[in-house]
């Protein structure tokens, strides 16, 4: 299986799947799409592949994931069912309904407040992305603990930027003090869905609360926007995040749980999915607890196990 070629945006005339904005912008930015199962699939890091949209739960057979993962060569693929076994997931939505200041939690009202006091709402321009989110990037980036070379590195991030420019669903919204750029979100707008898909900030300028008031800017706007069900804000993360969580519920999120399965290809499964692997990683994991890409690993190798001891017992049980 060849990677879609979708490198210029579809027309209203064509035959869409859901996602295709999305997938047409995960692939301008380099990332491998795939349609397989009814959906886009796209690469993440990892070389494993993620379907498209976040919010549409799947069930797909085994062999149509087989085919995928051997014609792709990818590691392995994540998605949300209300079927398939897996670990504890979901995706945070907001369906479309009133949105004010009531919805959202007691302890945020007065950051947001402070934040729309502070910020201006605006559009950001290509230019302004180009010359101040790099830093914002990083600066995120580094108190998360983690690093992306699309966010940090000028060539992959003016590749990002391009592919924005690409996309008619994909936009920018940013938290300016005069010229500045204090935070942004990178959103796309389709198939009556908001998807917040990236949210950067300055850390010296979070004492005045611009994602606050960003969240619930782009939030409200979707609640009166006649055009969308609702807005999805992702997905559970691999790795521990509390505040990250607590934050979404606390601006009016629902998490709509859903199981989060892992499939290995073919041809990794025997060799990572099994109890030595899982036993050495963990004994890392101790050793370096603060290192996200053993923990995340550590997260996929007991999703792949919990997801693939249901095929063993389905083959028990197709023999009985």
């Amino acid at each position: 299986m060849n990677p879609v070629n979708i490198s210029r945006p579809v027309t209203a005339t064509v035959t869409r799947l859901p996602g295709t904005g999305l997938a047409n912008f995960f692939a301008l930015r380099g990332r491998r799409v795939y349609r397989a199962c009814g959906v886009f699939w796209y690469s993440v890091p990892g070389r494993f592949l993620m379907n498209l949209p976040y919010q549409q739960a799947l069930d797909p057979s085994r062999k149509e994931l087989r085919d995928l993962l051997l014609s792709s060569r990818a590691a392995g693929v994540r998605f949300l069912s209300d079927r398939w076994p897996g670990l504890a997931g979901g995706v945070y939505i907001r369906r479309k309904g009133s949105y004010d200041l009531n919805a959202v939690h007691y302890k945020h009202r007065p950051r947001v407040r402070k934040g729309l006091e502070t910020f201006e709402i605006r559009p950001v321009e290509k230019k302004e992305l180009l010359d101040q989110a790099l830093e914002a990037n990083r600066g995120t980036m580094a108190r998360q603990g983690r690093y992306d070379p699309e966010f940090a590195e000028v060539e992959p991030w003016r590749r990002l930027v391009k592919a924005m420019g690409s996309c008619p669903e994909v936009s920018a919204i940013g938290a300016f003090k005069g010229r500045q750029l204090s935070a942004y979100m990178i959103v796309c707008k389709e198939d009556h869905w908001l998807h917040i898909l990236h949210q950067m900030s300055h850390w010296d300028r979070l004492k005045s609360f611009p994602n606050h008031a960003l969240t619930y800017y782009v939030t409200k706007a979707a609640s009166e926007d006649p055009s969308l069900e609702g807005v999805c804000y992702g997905l559970v993360s691999l790795v521990a995040n509390e505040g990250l969580h607590e934050y979404k519920l606390r601006f009016g999120y629902d998490l709509i749980r859903r199981t989060c399965a892992f499939v290995l290809n073919p041809g990794l499964d025997p060799l990572l999915n099994n109890r030595v692997v899982h036993w050495g990683v963990q004994r890392l994991r101790k050793l370096r607890p603060e290192d996200q890409r053993l923990e995340m690993m550590d997260t996929v190798l007991r999703g792949a196990a919990l997801t693939s001891r249901d095929a063993i017992t389905e083959k028990c049980r197709s023999r009985t």
